[in-house]
């Protein structure tokens, strides 16, 4: 079976601001590549859903490194051609078929009309290759848009300079627009230039041009050279099969024997998701050695970087499933993500490529932790990564977004007020997780003071319970529940995203712990929240977002499988020694994903939605990562096959599985030794 071809990279993509099918837009790009190439077809340059898959209008291939439309793009470029008399960018916009066009992992190409031509383009880590085709040699020019860009053109090489626009908003105001992405463009055919606004027009007398792009954060010359490494003496077709073959290779990790192509195809598009995040911020200098943009002083520092990754997403799903099958990228974006850390004084948040304030904890921590737990960072740096976690847990950064919100107090308290911070309640229990992770990577790196104190802070959740209304509940300093009728309809205000229903239960590393709060019957606490009416309050929000919408409609109680803090809740009776209700739950919500435009049932976050539809259907669901185990379900295919990192084999056969043997849990090490996995799942009792 050719994996490669059943991808759709168009799956998620039919979005807007008011509701979300994953709000994804078709990449071309390698894997974890520093560039992505895409179709806009939106006119504006600003607007952050620049692309619908119905739409016939294609105003250019667009360089971009959007991590989500909610963080914006940057180093952003927009290329495309013309023929004829100028247009400026406001009227130049083509059509073209979007069904006929090529949308691939490794390659786009679409035909413009009335402009007679085609564009292709296909991609390196840090360069790509762009072919246009006219139909005549006469007055023919590619046009390239920035924004506020400045530029020289040198021989047959246009060098330009893309200022930052995302993300700005906790950097401080002397360092906006500090961070500046050069693109070196080199044309094979000859050219003549003219410049409008912020346009620069490539005139060109010919048929065929070819342009090789690189791009870099740290200079022009540093560009030159990603070229050199990348681009030497390889032709348009010799980058394009490179970049197939190894999207191949990686999609190839795992298996499908099955009768059902739909789901085949959903999830090969959503293995191509999975492995486009986090995204590579580091190059390669005249040694070979990698380098960076240290994003605190703007100098280059020694060592590699990742970037575009929200850590409150990504900890629950996207970690986890990189630690079966690509143990080695994992550890190396832990050491970036350290690398962060040496740079600023501080483990990220958000990382776009700055430190984002955005979305409640630190859930670097669970990540990172995860990494120390399972041997997935290298033993000389894991001291090293532990006292940047235990920073977190001690030292109160007082800069906004920057660190834990509220950590004098949750220490004094056991809570997070929600006098002090908003969201208060995912503040607290993230709080928790964290305090959890630190404690599992001190244990495993033999500091039991530490873990028994961490291990006594993981269990603050307690302090938020409210037994009356059974819910988690957001509390003031003076340790009373907020005045006022409670509705756990009612979303925001304590809760992110969301309402008691989809926060109150987000004790990853401590079910067992939360079910004794609910006398042994947190079990019926799931099964009335997956049946209780799909229904919200607006609350705090004062409006209608677009998570309300697609809570609604997953259809399935208010479990919003649609957004992160209900990923676990069908992982909930498992955890609980109850496999068979995971197993019929989780099926059922798998049938919420399919590969086309409306794909997912809601924000499909830097990879995450798609590692959790990866995992689900494999069986396995890390509800606590810095824990080494996953909680268990049956598996969604007849057979797979996963390719373990370390060389060994895992294999799947759902005939095997026998619901009355079944362990609700599994250890990550005994699956990691390879083997039948329903032989290691059916050992209830053992």
């Amino acid at each position: 079976m050719n994996t490669y071809n059943l991808v759709n990279t168009k799956m998620g993509s039919e979005n807007h601001k008011r509701y979300s099918s994953g709000n994804c837009y078709p990449v071309c790009a390698m894997p974890h590549g520093m560039n992505f190439f895409t179709i806009q077809t939106v006119q504006s340059f600003t607007d952050n859903w620049f692309y619908s898959p119905t739409s016939k209008s294609f105003e250019g291939i667009r360089l971009t490194h959007m991590p989500s439309p909610w963080l914006g793009d940057y180093g952003k470029l927009l290329i495309y051609a013309q023929n004829g008399p100028y247009r400026n960018h406001e009227k130049h916009w083509c059509s073209y078929d979007p069904c006929e066009s090529i949308f691939e992992p490794a390659y786009i190409k679409a035909s413009l009309k009335p402009d007679e031509y085609t564009v292709e383009v296909t991609p390196t880590e840090r360069c790509a290759i762009m072919r246009f085709s006219f139909e005549n040699a006469l007055n023919n020019r590619i046009v390239l848009v920035g924004e506020d860009i400045c530029y020289d053109v040198k021989d047959s090489t246009v060098y330009i300079k893309t200022s930052q626009t995302a993300a700005k908003n906790n950097l401080p105001e002397e360092k906006r627009g500090s961070l500046i992405e050069y693109v070196v463009l080199k044309l094979s055919v000859p050219f003549s230039y003219a410049v409008n606004g912020n346009e620069i027009l490539l005139e060109l007398k010919c048929d065929i041009a070819e342009v090789r792009l690189s791009t870099s954060y740290i200079s022009f010359k540093q560009a030159e050279l990603n070229m050199a490494h990348e681009l030497t003496d390889k032709s348009f077709d010799d980058v394009k099969l490179e970049c197939e073959a190894t999207w191949q290779n990686y999609l190839d990790k795992i298996k499908i024997r099955d009768n059902n192509l739909e789901n085949i195809k959903t999830f090969y598009s959503c293995m191509y998701r999975a492995f486009l995040w986090p995204r590579k911020f580091y190059e390669l200098n005249e040694n070979n050695e990698p380098v960076h943009l240290n994003m605190s002083t703007f100098e280059v520092a020694p060592g590699v970087a990742y970037t575009d990754n929200g850590f409150w997403d990504t900890y629950r799903t996207l970690y986890p499933y990189l630690s079966l099958i690509d143990r080695d990228i994992y550890g190396e974006m832990a050491e970036g993500f350290y690398n962060h850390y040496v740079d600023t004084g501080w483990l990220p948040k958000w990382v776009c490529p700055y430190n984002v304030n955005c979305m409640p904890g630190m859930l670097i921590e669970a990540t990172m932790g995860d990494a120390i737990v399972k041997n997935i960072i290298r033993p000389e740096l894991c001291e090293k990564v532990f006292e940047a976690m235990l920073k977190d847990g001690e030292v109160s950064s007082g800069i906004r977004g920057v660190g834990r919100v509220g950590l004098s107090e949750y220490r004094r308290l056991g809570y997070i007020p929600y006098t002090v911070a908003k969201e208060s309640v995912n503040e607290t229990l993230d709080n928790t997780l964290g305090d959890f992770a630190i404690a599992m990577a001190a244990q495993k790196l033999g500091k039991t003071d530490i873990a028994e104190k961490y291990f006594n802070y993981s269990k603050n959740y307690v302090n938020l319970f409210d037994k009356k209304t059974g819910f988690m509940r957001g509390k003031d300093e003076n340790g009373n529940f907020r005045e006022g009728e409670f509705d756990p309809y009612e979303w925001g205000g304590d809760y992110t995203e969301g309402s008691a229903w989809q926060n109150a239960f987000g004790v990853y590393h401590d079910i067992v712990g939360l079910d004794k709060l609910y006398d042994g019957k947190l079990s019926e606490k799931i099964d009335e929240l997956m049946n209780a009416p799909r229904y919200y309050r607006i609350g705090s929000y004062g409006t209608v977002i677009h998570e309300m919408v697609e809570m609604v409609d997953v259809n399935y109680g208010q479990c919003a499988i649609s957004n992160q803090p209900s990923f676990h809740v069908p992982y909930i009776y498992s955890e609980l020694g109850d496999p068979e209700k995971t197993s019929h739950h989780v099926r059922e919500l798998l049938k919420r994903f399919n590969s086309g435009y409306c794909g997912y049932p809601g924000d499909e976050d830097n990879g995450t939605t798609s590692s959790w539809y990866i995992l689900s259907a494999i069986g396995l669901y890390q509800v606590a990562p810095s824990r080494p185990d996953f909680a268990t379900c049956t598996p969604l295919f007849d057979e797979m096959t996963v390719s373990l990192s370390g060389g060994k084999t895992l294999t799947i056969r759902k005939k095997d599985y026998d619901l009355s043997k079944m362990s609700g849990s599994v250890s990550y090490f005994e699956v990691m030794n390879g083997g039948d996995l329903a032989s290691i799942v059916m050992n209830k009792g053992r």
